[in-house]
């Protein structure tokens, strides 16, 4: 039976499948008088480069025709009063990361475990925040879902509308006083480091109990930015 000549590319293909052939049987040799000779730890550190050599030496995938996954992206504050902000994700190890960071575009390269980081300095008011990622193989995944960072770095509104700092309380009947004021609505109140609720309004109540003498209060306000302010306030009571 007369066999079909190979063509000149199968020939080239199988002498370079039988040269990494013999050179991998090699490695394996050697590997094994490695052990012998030096114990485990020498040896899986040799393993450990023959596997990220053979890694080198595998060709990319292009019939990879699969777009990865989104960007995961690390937690993201609502507000913040800093200038800029830290942004980091995972994705495919080695792809190319797109931010869409307002309306400017940056570009970065995940490591080999698919970690990547990125500064991104703030505009006052709010800051949008997108990613898409392109693997090895030139596919495109879809954009994560939009996010919305506020930089604010002023001070929230707070005032004690009652009663008046300095105001004297007589009496058992005046040793309860209701202390009343103005905020804004999604910052966080305390006086004298006890939580207030803040009505959606911004207005708070806070019930306090008089001790003889000097009663001092001090009531401080903090948004969601890490802005705070503070005012305090003096009441006296003679039972």
């Amino acid at each position: 039976m007369v066999r079909k000549p190979y063509s000149r590319l199968a020939k080239t293909e199988e002498k370079r499948n039988v040269r990494q052939a013999y050179f991998f049987v090699f490695l394996t040799i050697a590997a094994l008088i490695i052990l012998f000779i030096f114990g485990l730890p020498t040896t899986a550190k040799f393993a450990a480069f023959l596997t990220e050599l053979k890694q080198s030496a595998t060709p990319i995938d292009n019939n990879d025709a699969t777009p990865p996954a989104p960007p995961q992206l690390g937690l993201l504050p609502e507000a913040t009063n800093s200038l800029s902000i830290e942004i980091t994700g995972r994705t495919e190890s080695g792809a190319i990361v797109k931010l869409f960071l307002n309306n400017e575009e940056k570009e970065v390269l995940a490591n080999s475990d698919g970690d990547f980081t990125v500064n991104f300095g703030l505009n006052k008011g709010e800051n949008t925040i997108q990613a898409q990622a392109t693997d090895n193989a030139g596919n495109i995944s879809q954009k994560t879902d939009l996010t919305t960072v506020v930089f604010d770095n002023e001070a929230p509104s707070l005032e004690i509308v009652s009663p008046e700092d300095g105001t004297a309380y007589y009496g058992s009947k005046q040793r309860q006083v209701t202390i009343e004021g103005q905020t804004e609505s999604d910052a966080s109140l305390k006086i004298n480091d006890r939580l207030v609720v803040v009505d959606s309004d911004g207005s708070y109540v806070y019930i306090a109990t008089l001790s003889e003498g000097e009663n001092q209060f001090l009531v401080k306000s903090e948004d969601k930015a890490g802005n705070s302010v503070e005012k305090s306030l003096t009441l006296s009571f003679s039972p």
